[in-house]
């Protein structure tokens, strides 16, 4: 879908002579050339119809004295129609942490989720990676089980958040926690 460009200036369009024998038919921004004619304006083939010649003034010019504003002639506006493709993005990933329970620094986490790859993590800081506490990041498993195990001692009753991570790292989901908290 497209629409005529168009010309718009206070005071007046200049004009460009075009003599009324050279043509068939003559606009503001355009005109149907006479047989074989050739005016000294820019001329180009019709598409629709190869026999017929349309002439252009250069530039932002009219064939007519007076005209502030035009619409329409051979301009970009006129002639580039945008050939766009649109494409649907991939499906947003979603994930909730439904439950978690500790058993000694074992944290199992349940996730709902609309996808798989996403992984789970304990963090001091949900914020910031560097602050994970785990021996590694896991995998949630098809039934959206994961476990997590806190290598060090040292954390234990510390506050911490269990934090569900897309396969980029973005934190889809988090819940605060108590390390080792018995359930």
């Amino acid at each position: 879908m497209t629409d005529h460009g168009w010309l718009l200036l206070p005071g007046g369009l200049p004009k460009v002579e075009l003599p009324a024998y050279l043509v068939a038919t003559k606009w503001a921004r355009c005109a149907a050339v006479r047989g074989e004619a050739t005016p000294a304006v820019p001329i180009f083939p019709w598409y629709w119809n190869s026999q017929i010649r349309i002439a252009s003034p250069p530039g932002i010019a009219c064939f007519s004295m007076g005209y502030e504003y035009a619409h329409g002639g051979v301009s970009p506006q006129e002639c580039v129609v945008p050939d766009l493709m649109v494409e649907r993005a991939a499906g947003v990933v979603k994930a909730e942490i439904v439950d978690t329970t500790w058993r000694g620094m074992r944290c199992r986490v349940t996730v709902r989720s609309n996808a798989s790859g996403v992984r789970v993590d304990l963090r001091l800081n949900w914020k910031r990676p560097d602050t994970s506490i785990v021996a590694g990041v896991k995998d949630v498993s098809p039934n959206g089980e994961a476990s997590v195990v806190v290598e060090k001692d040292v954390y234990e009753g510390a506050s911490a958040t269990v934090v569900a991570l897309d396969a980029a790292g973005n934190v889809l989901d988090r819940k605060t926690t108590t390390v080792g908290e018995a359930q």
